[in-house]
């Protein structure tokens, strides 16, 4: 299965019947050490934070990073334009709060985020300027939006592109270049992105040379 699977909600590609599974990567020796470096990624971007503060995590899928931020001590409301993964979120995460929405039309007030969150989601939506408007749409001054996406420069993603597996091939994957000139419409950017064999240090402004070319996933910080 190759090329652009869209479903009605403008996603390149439909994850529902994947949700009963989707997990089951986090369950793998090679799932948990990419978990373990991204999370201390993040960490690096929001190192220091205030427990109790009120996250929106756009995409949440089956609410892996939901239930992440959640242990962290934020409060957490996670969507999806899934309704099976919002099923599969909700029995897995039950202190986090799901509903079903399309990241460009958030049914949340202005300025009602402290952070809003969109890991390894991105890449899937068909309109990422709109969704990443909205993003900032909801968060409160001096609020920050948080952004994990698939590398396009990683050597474990280009051996998936070149196979055509999904769902990435359905993606539009970025490099560190792509990703900072998208995001730095919006405001100061910061990018991390960590290796099993090298840990990074987060880096304002455009990445330099080859930073970070080998990163499976790039997590990035906007401040508007």
């Amino acid at each position: 299965m190759t090329g652009l699977m869209r479903n009605a909600n403008g996603s390149l590609f439909d994850f529902g019947p994947l949700a009963p599974l989707y997990e089951g990567w986090y369950d793998t020796d090679m799932g948990q050490a990419f978990d373990r470096i991204q999370r201390r990624d993040v960490l690096s971007l929001l190192e220091p934070y205030t427990p109790g503060g009120m996250v929106l995590d756009v995409g949440c899928g089956t609410g892996h990073w939901s239930g992440f931020f959640e242990q962290l001590g934020f409060r957490v409301v996670g969507v999806d334009v899934s309704e099976l993964m919002i099923r599969e979120a909700r029995l897995a995460h039950p202190n986090c709060r799901f509903q079903r929405a399309d990241a460009v039309r958030l049914p949340f007030s202005d300025g009602s985020m402290d952070m809003v969150a969109a890991m390894a989601a991105l890449e899937f939506m068909a309109q990422p300027l709109d969704a990443l408007a909205e993003m900032i749409r909801c968060l409160k001054p001096g609020g920050r939006v948080l952004i994990g996406t698939l590398n396009r420069l990683a050597p474990i993603n280009q051996q998936r592109l070149l196979e055509g597996e999904e769902p990435y091939a359905s993606g539009r994957l970025y490099s560190p270049s792509d990703l900072w000139r998208l995001l730095s419409r919006f405001g100061r950017v910061r990018m991390v992105g960590s290796t099993m064999q090298q840990p990074a240090s987060p880096v304002a402004g455009p990445p330099p040379g080859d930073a970070f070319a080998d990163s499976s996933l790039l997590v990035a910080e906007v401040l508007p």
